[in-house]
């Protein structure tokens, strides 16, 4: 589901939406909702009891992808096809005493937003906005030996230095830390002098 509504673009152009226009700037608000869960790396949009496949390696901590971390919540686990109750959840990875096999876990989750937040809607309809200004025209003319070049409508849609910038907040972290802890005995590497 996008971010915005037509009524929502209707509302910041001023005017009602014309039945013409109505199927473009439907497909420009799918488009631009998915350029923006694509930049920011997560779901915006509230996804209910959908199923998420995880593959478990071993060990107690099976991590949750950050992209599904939006507001998460787990219905129920299953392993192997049978359910699972021992299990915690902390919003990041679910944590298992007995340990996870190495096997396909499945989530049946619910994650994203409940309610948009308006500054969302806000920079949705701003970038179709934008789109629809761009109409055809020329985009290159030459003079000398006479040459024109016309530009086809909506020929670059991606976000603007603007929408990037105010997409900060919920941008997903790129970078982290790795913590690396040598077990065994200390190696000396010093050249004899």
């Amino acid at each position: 589901m996008p971010l915005a509504t037509a009524e929502d673009v209707a509302a910041r152009i001023g005017r009602p939406v014309l039945a013409d226009e109505q199927p473009r700037i439907n497909a420009f608000l799918r488009d631009v909702t998915g350029l923006i869960e694509d930049y920011c790396g997560r779901d915006m949009d509230r996804r209910t009891n959908q199923p998420i496949t995880l593959y478990a390696e071993g060990g107690c901590v099976l991590p949750v992808p950050a992209r599904y971390q939006t507001f998460l919540t787990v219905a129920g686990v299953l392993e192997f096809g049978q359910p699972v109750t021992d299990y915690t959840f902390n919003g990041r990875e679910l944590v298992r005493e007995l340990g996870w096999g190495e096997s396909a876990v499945t989530l049946t989750a619910s994650w994203g937003y409940e309610v948009v937040p308006d500054s969302l809607t806000a920079l949705a309809c701003s970038e179709v906005i934008r789109w629809l200004a761009l109409t055809p025209g020329v985009g290159r003319e030459r003079v000398g030996e006479v040459e024109v070049e016309f530009s086809a409508p909506s020929s670059a849609q991606t976000l603007s230095p603007a929408t990037r910038t105010s997409l900060t907040p919920y941008r997903r972290s790129r970078l982290g830390s790795l913590t690396l802890r040598r077990e065994g005995p200390s190696l000396s590497v010093r050249w004899p002098s």
